[in-house]
């Protein structure tokens, strides 16, 4: 309306545009903007840094850069410099705008990184863990909110609603908390540490819904009526998005990809989707940050998605949009308003009960789950942080008149407290316990495939019509991956089938698939004028790793087919290429039982390593690890006539010795070998067509060369010389 519009102070023109009767932002406005959202970031993010080089979580250095910014300390020492930064009220509800927006990037991150595997992994301990680490809690603040002082009620309030918010604020864990402390401590892989993050994940999904249900209560009082069509909405919103919305928005991104892997665009998306579920629960009211909670997950697990997405979200939300939020969620806590021994009490008295609860409730609810002593107690301590939803449930108690000021100081300060005591909880609980022997094992897997280059690919792309080559990939890669998910792509030349048909090779891929039982995979058939091009456009939609079956090449100018070759030039994905050659026979249908695997110092060599031990191990056999040193043409071996090719042969030792101790690791004995030779690629074709080698395994970068890749001579020379089956590992040369 026209009579509520706010003066524009005379000459100072507007820098922002009205729209319709809303009053621009003054040239003042503009410049206390800037300087609230400077200071609101740099402090934040100042102070985060220091928490995290003294081993506290830096969300609690965010959260005291607000205190600080605040009437606490900035307000009482520079009150005049205050009110002119903060005083603008117009400019706080913008700032105030931002840190929403802020809490929904957050909670969109935490969905990206709420894992759904690892809930159904431990689903009993998380959900028995999680109900007691809740229940007793609310149970036992309820009880206490009767007895609070009235200072902490907001005016008007019911009691009950008001014990409800306070329950909640201080029995609800904070997920994106408790994960950076077992992130920055080394517990995040441990089994404790898996549970915790089942159980605060659950603990979230079950908070936010009944942070929903508290806000319907307190906006319009208990209406049963009300509060079903908001639930009943809510669960028409999800059925709608993991269908019609899981489908849109995966056809949205595989077109993305397929047009060049645009980030921003993906980005675009991402953004509007959360957005999207946000103000559809704000209107179901059930709060914008369920929706975008639940669109982030969805987003985490689309079959087409660019793990850009979660790591721009990630770093823009940690450098600018998480620290307002909490800053500002900190600007508005005045300890002053503590301002006697009975408001301190009450603040220190409420910290140590919701500890002594959540552990307590989560030591129970573990022995009714088998998880007991420290194991227990580690969790309890995990979980004991507040953090960031004891935050977001008192802005929103604020927001509603549920706490006053006071109140909502209060739960800040407990939230604040408890984040800083937690790390030091879990270091004490842990201190001493050595980790089992199945357990470390797995923590070893885990590190190595995280740190691998094909081990640890999830999605696998096989393009093939079938053949002995492609079947015996197959084989061999569904035998060595943790839990796949194979996509097999059978192209169709438009008039014909193309390529020549490898040895023995079959019209469709059922060879293939029959090597894939027991793995899970799909079959997708195209016809395309280039089946090259085709298999490289599936091949962006990401994928993770391409898997070749080759056959041997149609003329003297590449080492593979036609096809391959060109695959090979068009794909920039880590790729394994498996050749069966004909003098090899029949294609057994056991594993390899010697691998063969040259070692020079590339990463490239190192993915070879890899896969040739976990085929080895898999099959019960033994590998080798060789390396050829290079003597020049004419020269004995007697070493010390050449200081440089014994300088080799040292470094050489080295490198076999550490290709012995990484086969150990993957659980297979490795023979090394360190040979002098003239031609190292002729000494390491003859190791394999002589020593009984079952499989070789080489690791090259492949190079564009024309419209096919190039190896190397020394590469190319050995997979076309070789007797024996051969695996090629070729990195793209990015890679390298």
């Amino acid at each position: 309306m026209a009579e509520s519009r706010r003066p524009t102070p005379p000459n100072v023109p507007a820098v922002v545009f009205a729209i319709g009767d809303a009053a621009p932002l003054s040239e003042h406005e503009v410049l206390v903007f800037l300087v609230q959202l400077a200071l609101l970031i740099g402090v934040a993010r100042l102070l985060g840094g220091l928490m995290k080089r003294i081993g506290q979580p830096s969300v609690v250095g965010e959260l005291l850069a607000g205190v600080m910014l605040g009437p606490s300390l900035f307000g009482k020492l520079a009150p005049d410099a205050f009110d002119w930064v903060f005083g603008e009220e117009v400019v706080t509800s913008v700032i105030f705008g931002l840190s929403w927006l802020g809490v929904i990037m957050l909670l969109v991150v935490i969905g990206f990184e709420t894992d759904l595997a690892i809930i159904a992994r431990f689903r009993n301990a998380a959900l028995s863990v999680s109900a007691g680490a809740l229940l007793l809690p609310l149970g036992v603040v309820t009880a206490l909110a009767y007895l609070v002082p009235e200072s902490f009620i907001g005016e008007g309030v019911a009691m009950g609603v008001f014990a409800g918010f306070i329950a909640l604020a201080l029995s609800v864990s904070a997920l994106p908390v408790v994960a950076k402390i077992l992130q920055e401590l080394g517990f995040l892989r441990r089994n404790f540490g898996q549970i915790t993050l089942a159980a605060g994940m659950t603990m979230d999904a079950v908070g936010w819904l009944l942070l929903a249900a508290l806000s319907g209560i307190a906006q319009d009082g208990f209406d049963l009526a009300l509060l079903a069509q908001s639930f009943g909405g809510l669960i028409v919103f999800l059925a709608l998005l993991l269908t019609i919305g899981r489908w849109a928005l995966d056809t949205l991104m595989r077109r993305v990809m397929a047009q060049g892997s645009s980030v921003t665009a993906a980005l675009t998306i991402s953004l509007v989707a959360a957005l999207t579920g946000g103000l559809i629960t704000q209107f179901l009211r059930l709060e914008a940050i369920l929706g975008a909670f639940i669109v982030g997950i969805l987003l985490a697990t689309l079959r087409h998605q660019l793990p850009q997405v979660e790591q721009v979200l990630e770093t823009t939300t940690a450098a600018i949009f998480a620290p307002i939020f909490f800053a500002f969620s900190g600007l508005r806590v005045d300890v002053g308003l503590l301002n006697s021994w009975t408001g301190i009490g009450w603040t220190l008295g409420l910290t140590v009960i919701a500890i002594v609860a959540k552990v307590t409730g989560t030591v129970i609810g573990g022995r009714l789950a088998g998880v007991r002593g420290r194991e227990a107690l580690a969790l309890g301590s995990g979980l004991s942080a507040l953090g960031a939803m004891g935050i977001v449930v008192a802005i929103v108690g604020l927001n509603l008149g549920v706490l006053s000021e006071t109140g909502y100081t209060v739960i800040v300060l407990v939230a604040i407290i408890t984040s800083l005591l937690a790390p030091q909880l879990l270091k004490l609980a842990v201190r001493g316990w050595d980790v089992p022997e199945d357990e470390r094992r797995r923590l070893d897997r885990e590190e190595l495939l995280a740190a691998s280059e094909i081990l640890g690919s999830k999605r696998v792309l096989i393009p093939t019509r079938g053949g002995d080559s492609s079947r015996y990939a197959a084989r061999l890669m569904a035998s060595v991956l943790d839990e796949p998910e194979v996509t097999v792509l059978a192209v169709d030349v438009r008039g014909g089938r193309f390529g020549r048909r490898v040895r023995g090779g079959s019209s469709n891929p059922s060879d293939v698939l029959e090597a894939l039982s027991g793995v899970r995979h799909r079959v997708i058939n195209k016809t395309a004028a280039d089946p090259a091009e085709a298999i490289a456009r599936e091949s962006r939609l990401g994928y993770d790793l391409v898997v070749i079956g080759a056959s041997e090449a149609e003329s003297d100018s590449g080492v593979f087919s036609n096809v391959v070759d060109r695959v090979l030039a068009l794909v920039d994905l880590p790729t394994v290429i498996v050749r069966f050659p004909s003098v090899a026979g029949d294609v057994p249908d056991r594993l390899p039982e010697h691998v063969l695997v040259p070692v020079v110092a590339t990463r490239a060599s190192r993915a070879a390593e890899e896969l040739a031990y976990s085929i080895a191990r898999m099959s019960g056999g033994r590998a080798s690890a060789i390396h050829v040193v290079n003597r020049p043409e004419g020269q004995g071996m007697m070493l010390e006539n050449n200081p440089a090719v014994a300088n080799a042969v040292r470094t050489g030792l080295e490198m076999v010795g550490a290709a012995a101790a990484f086969g150990e690791r993957l659980g297979v004995v490795v023979e090394t070998d360190v040979r002098v030779a003239p031609n190292a690629e002729g000494e390491i074709v003859d190791f394999a067509n002589t020593r009984g080698v079952d499989l070789a395994v080489f690791g090259t970068a492949a190079r564009p060369l024309s419209n096919r890749p190039f190896f190397g001579h020394r590469v190319s020379y050995m997979i076309e010389n070789s007797q024996v089956p051969v695996m090629i590992i070729a990195l793209p040369s990015r890679s390298e």
